[in-house]
């Protein structure tokens, strides 16, 4: 069985319907929730929080360097 992509059309079609209309939190309130990961340890929420802040500032081009 070969590796290669397979292209699914219906799944395609799907994806072109989908809205990414997701209202991210001003830059303060997630500076704020990043501060509270960091103390608490969470690592991975911390992360996640840093890219939104990122995006949310404009610091994310959304290419690789």
């Amino acid at each position: 069985m070969s590796t290669a992509l397979v292209h699914r059309p219906t799944e395609n079609m799907a994806l072109k319907f989908v809205q990414y209309n997701v209202q991210t939190p001003p830059a303060e309130t997630l500076a704020d929730l990043l501060i509270e990961a960091r103390e608490a340890g969470d690592r991975y929420g911390a992360r996640i929080l840093d890219c939104m802040l990122d995006r949310a500032l404009g610091l994310a081009t959304g290419e690789a360097p």
